[in-house]
């Protein structure tokens, strides 16, 4: 057993405090087919704040089209700008981006990121184009798109017209996944995207997000606080640690997390 170095505790230990003890549910789907396009590219791409903090380091990524790919990292590792840049929602302040020219995006904050609680389904549906509109609104049509989304994804609402802030925390995450998903079904990139949500809710979102990939051809990339979903999720994985963007090889042993373990730490450089 391996003790760390100034500390009475087992590296065993540490790994395991990060990573839980329960055996993963589900099996990883297999790696996506190298030969299929490139839907989201970042070519050395990395992003400073406006004090000049370094908080992406450059960064090499492909995400090809059929592929989920998951991202891991702890409170401030990167992974928050490594997503917004993926969904256009940053400037790379070094390198480039390529991605389609529509990204669907689930933040994790939805009511600070993502709706207008104040706001109706319809209103808050048409925000989501907001920068990209010109012209009058046409209210029918988007109160049918509204109503689109509420039925596709199932959320229990009084109506296009019901304020987003009657609705409860599942239905709201609901109503975003399927307003991101059907105005870009080809791209998604989501934030914690079942926080906080029941069996039900879950199921439906992650439902969404492997539509992406598997019934419209596109990508999806995922950040998850929770390893066990992204592991069942996606077919790679990449750990964000200091700003460094690191792919981690799938383990032989489908219960062995080690590996993203010690990269969530940094123990593997």
């Amino acid at each position: 057993a391996t003790r760390t170095p100034g500390f009475d505790v087992l590296v065993q230990d540490v790994i395991a405090a990060i990573v839980g003890e329960s055996s993963l549910d589900a099996t990883r789907a297999p790696l996506a087919a190298t030969a299929e396009p490139a839907v989201f590219t970042l070519r050395g791409a990395g992003w400073h704040d406006a004090a000049g903090r370094v908080r992406l380091r450059p960064t090499d990524l492909t995400v090809r089209r059929g592929e989920i790919l998951g991202v891991l990292g702890v409170e401030g590792a990167g992974q928050r700008e490594l997503l917004r840049l993926l969904a256009g929602r940053l400037a790379p302040t070094v390198g480039t981006v390529d991605r389609p020219a529509r990204v669907g995006f689930v933040p994790e904050d939805r009511l600070h990121d993502a709706v207008i609680p104040e706001f109706s389904l319809t209103e808050n549906r048409v925000l989501a184009d907001a920068g990209a509109r010109r012209g009058l609104i046409d209210w029918r049509h988007e109160a049918q798109a509204t109503q689109d989304v509420i039925d596709a994804f199932d959320v229990r609402a009084g109506g296009v017209d019901a304020a987003m802030r009657s609705l409860s925390g599942g239905n709201q995450q609901r109503f975003v996944v399927g307003r991101e998903r059907l105005r870009a079904p080809a791209a998604l990139v989501a934030e914690n995207p079942t926080r906080g949500l029941d069996v039900r809710a879950t199921a439906r979102v992650l439902g969404a997000i492997r539509d992406t990939a598997e019934r419209e051809g596109g990508a999806a990339v995922v950040y998850s606080a929770d390893l066990d979903e992204i592991l069942a999720l996606t077919q790679r994985v990449v750990v964000c640690f200091d700003g460094e963007v690191r792919a981690i090889p799938p383990s032989q042993d489908a219960n062995d997390r080690s590996a993203y373990a010690r990269a969530l730490v940094g123990m593997d450089r």
